[in-house]
């Protein structure tokens, strides 16, 4: 039997939405780790024991189609810095240089913060648009449709793994080592998120790399007293950022203790000011089966 040939043009096509598809798919990856990314800076990761949802149902949302000076509130109005084409407000007459005074009967000339109420007066319009328009100094009154986006409910759910797939980290467990310059340490984040106030013994993570943040808790007595103040002045003039980062790559079925390693030809004057006079290591690996 002879095999069917596709057309050369058929496979171009496929590729090219093959490749549409999986660019498409890089680049939300990406835009939901640059918000991921702002949230554990803002600390509005917090760690419950258990993994943090978000979600939402279906929406529908209504786009004006232009970029609007929302930064601070004009008493003449919000200018129309740029249209996108064939868009909505330039289907109903916008143009680059008028000013938004008011839009589905809410002002936008008030003293209030503009970008809640321009959104809010997108939505209120439920795929209307009317628009009071400051064009030069003549007031003008613009009405038609807006553009109307379906938004999918979502569910993301962080820190989850899959079961039996996860190790643990730890700065509780075993007997430091001191005799090689190893102490306590406290782990405060866990990819971003703020561990527990209460400490707790282990932390359970799903297999892969993570990030740790990790605070010094050596003993006392292995510094010099003015040592010790040199590292007080530094703490509370670097805060959280006297902590620091360390990486783990987490295997199945294993635990990792972390602790802190004292460098001792760190101790100068220079390297105290500059928090180098210590490390987070992970100094040991034992097997813990995962539940």
């Amino acid at each position: 039997m002879d095999t069917p040939r596709i057309p050369t043009r058929a496979l171009l096509a496929a590729a090219l939405i093959v490749g549409a598809a999986a660019s498409s798919h890089a680049q939300s990856t990406r835009e939901l780790d640059a918000a991921l990314l702002q949230m554990s800076e803002r600390g509005d990761l917090k760690d419950a024991g258990a993994p943090q949802v978000i979600q939402k149902p279906a929406q529908v949302r209504y786009e004006l189609g232009a970029v609007v000076d929302v930064r601070t509130a004009q008493r003449s109005g919000l200018p129309v810095m740029a249209l996108t084409p064939d868009g909505p407000a330039a289907r109903i007459g916008l143009k680059v240089g008028d000013r938004l005074v008011a839009l589905n009967g809410v002002r936008l000339d008030g003293a209030s913060p503009p970008a809640p109420l321009l959104e809010q007066a997108m939505q209120r319009g439920e795929g209307r648009v009317v628009a009071d328009v400051l064009r030069g100094s003549t007031p003008t009154k613009l009405s038609g449709s807006a553009g109307v986006v379906a938004v999918p409910a979502y569910r993301i759910e962080i820190g989850a793994d899959a079961k039996g797939a996860c190790g643990f980290v730890s700065a509780r467990a075993g007997a430091v080592p001191k005799s090689r310059d190893v102490f306590r340490a406290d782990i405060t984040t866990v990819d971003g998120r703020s561990t527990p106030l209460e400490p707790v013994n282990r932390h359970r993570l799903a297999v892969g790399r993570h990030v740790l943040v990790v605070r010094e808790l050596i003993d006392t007595n292995r510094l010099s007293s003015a040592q010790l103040v040199q590292i007080d002045r530094m703490k509370r003039f670097a805060l959280a950022k006297a902590y620091k980062p360390l990486v783990v790559d987490i295997k199945p079925n294993t635990s990792y203790r972390i602790g802190a390693r004292l460098l001792r030809d760190k101790l100068d004057t220079q390297s105290l000011r500059d928090n180098a006079y210590w490390e987070p290591v992970v100094w040991e690996e034992v097997a813990e089966r995962c539940p």
